[in-house]
């Protein structure tokens, strides 16, 4: 399933995406990068993600992780959404 889901997301890469994870939270974004433990994905509104922690969790460069093990699926969706 790990493999899987970890193929499934490199294939979305660049794209726009909506990634629903086993808790119920809903992350919509652009896919920046994909490695062995976390997707990272950039928001396209950052406006819901201002804080201190946003610089620290380097929403700035790839987007912030989101566990690959924690994604319970993962969508390609158009430019608006």
């Amino acid at each position: 399933m790990y493999n899987e889901m970890c193929s499934r997301c490199k294939k979305l890469v660049n794209q726009s995406v909506e990634i629903r994870c086993h808790d119920g939270s809903v992350h919509r974004g652009i896919l920046t990068r994909v490695d062995d433990r976390f997707a990272y994905i950039q928001p396209v509104n950052p406006g819901g993600l201002d804080g201190p922690g946003t610089f620290v969790w380097g929403y700035v460069g790839w987007g912030y992780p989101i566990a690959l093990a924690s994604i319970a699926a993962i969508l390609a969706i158009g430019l608006f959404w």
